[in-house]
């Protein structure tokens, strides 16, 4: 297994952690998250910690100060083009914000293995939220399919669009149960040589259905194979739960693509001053 940290490439540091909660920097705001991995003890003063722009707790949510500043961006400068994919970041119900700064690893990744290609790949991103990989796979020359149930997501993706000047890039937005679309996919005859897929532990769309890991992803992933070329380009395939090992992730994937070479591990945040890592979620990909 292997471990990815967050990519140079963002306007992102992860400044402290511990007590539950992480210190982040993100653009010109300066943010305190509940985190539980983060059981050890912090390393700067609560002087540092208490000049946030916005904390974060589970029972009051976000609470915004005076120093807080809008617009909040969040940019990643493409590896391929130089420009900066951007995301309009916003301090919602939950404690996520639109961005999740460690998949700048799998951007760099998908990046370079796109901008090889002598015809544009077609890329299909489930659960695309934000649209973060679905603009850097699209800024690197793929043509992507990107679709959530959400249509919040969906619209705040496509605005993201228009703020990383990517309003000529061949993007289809698709509002709609992930199962549910690639069932009428497979009908279609569509095939993708590229698949990003981000399903969370835990998930209920506007309409009241309830997607859950461990009873759902083995039947998405069956569909996801009937759609994918012979040969796929590259698969990344993310999981949210700390409770088991990336290796279920390497597992699942192993069994629709037995000749695979796949590698697993975390994708993990590092902290400024280099001494700690924070683990933040799994994956397996191959390519």
């Amino acid at each position: 297994m292997i471990i990815l940290t967050q990519s140079e490439a963002t306007n992102y540091q992860l400044l402290d952690s511990g007590n539950g909660k992480k210190l982040e920097k993100i653009g010109n705001n300066t943010v305190v998250r509940t985190d539980s991995n983060c059981v050890w003890q912090p390393q700067l003063p609560a002087e540092q910690w208490q000049k946030a722009s916005a904390v974060f707790t589970k029972k009051a949510g976000w609470q915004k100060q005076k120093n807080f500043k809008e617009p909040w961006l969040f940019t990643y400068q493409h590896p391929v083009t130089k420009k900066s994919i951007v995301c309009d970041l916003h301090l919602s119900q939950s404690k996520n914000i639109g961005v999740f700064p460690e998949q700048s690893a799998h951007w760099n990744w998908i990046s370079e293995i796109i901008e090889k290609q002598k015809t544009a790949p077609q890329v299909l991103n489930l659960f695309g939220y934000s649209g973060m990989a679905t603009m850097v796979a699209a800024a690197a020359g793929a043509e992507v399919c990107h679709v959530d149930a959400s249509q919040a997501a969906i619209n705040w993706a496509r605005s993201n669009q228009q703020l990383s000047k990517l309003s000529t890039a061949s993007i289809r937005w698709i509002i709609d149960d992930c199962a549910k679309f690639l069932a009428r996919e497979i009908k279609r005859g569509k095939v993708y040589d590229g698949i990003i897929m981000d399903p969370p532990a835990f998930g209920r769309d506007e309409k009241g259905k309830v997607f859950e890991f461990e009873k759902h992803i083995y039947e998405l992933l069956g569909l996801v194979k009937q759609i994918m070329r012979p040969k796929p380009l590259f698969f990344i395939f993310n999981g949210y739960s700390m409770g088991y090992s990336a290796m279920v992730l390497h597992n699942l994937l192993l069994d629709f693509y037995p000749q695979a070479k796949i590698e697993c591990g975390e994708l993990q945040l590092k902290e400024a001053d280099g001494l700690r890592n924070l683990p933040c979620s799994l994956f397996a990909r191959f390519k």
